[in-house]
This record gives structure tokens, sequence and C-alpha cells, in this order.
């Protein structure tokens, strides 16, 4: 993400390329999102949009994030045939 991007599209991306993730929309399930989780092996990373900022668990840099959530699916994806599928599918690489 460059600096002049809006960090809050970073929900709507993730929420497109990613099959298993779980997400929440502001009002009664309308609007933009707000929330979105992704559980991997058992381990869950969240990411939540609160008071114009983003909020990640586990409570990390965005950057750093971003690279366990990749990392875990990428390790994911080894081993379940649709999730590769899915994963390639939306042009990211495997690690």
């Amino acid at each position: 993400m460059s600096d002049d991007e809006d960090p809050a599209e970073l929900l709507d991306y993730l929420a497109e390329r990613i099959p298993i993730a779980k997400v929440k929309h502001a009002h009664r399930n309308r609007g933009p999102i707000t929330e979105l989780s992704v559980e991997v092996g058992g381990r869950p990373l969240k990411i939540h949009w609160k008071k114009e900022r983003l909020e990640v668990q586990p409570p990390v840099h965005l950057t750093a994030w971003v690279d366990l959530l990749l990392t875990r699916l990428s390790d994911a994806a080894a081993v379940d045939a649709d999730l590769r599928r899915a994963f390639l599918r939306s042009g990211w690489a495997l690690r």
C-alpha cells in the first residue's frame, strides 16, 4: 500500500480475494466492510476498521500483519487444493 491509498480499501481487497474470510459490514450488514477475520490453521487473524484507522490482531504493524496473513494462507494452500486454486486465481504468488 502506498501512502496515498485509503487503508479501508484493504478490507475490500482482502474480502474479494480470500474465499475463507468472514466479513462484517457497518450497519445491518450494509455499507462498507468494517471487519475481516480469517482462521488459518486454527489461528485467527483479524483486521478491524475503528475510529478512522485499522486495528489488527495479533497486534503488529499493518505491513507485518499482511505478511503474516499471506504466509499463513500460503502454508494452508500447500495442503488445501481449493484454497490453493483460489489463492492463485486471485493473482497472488505462493510463498
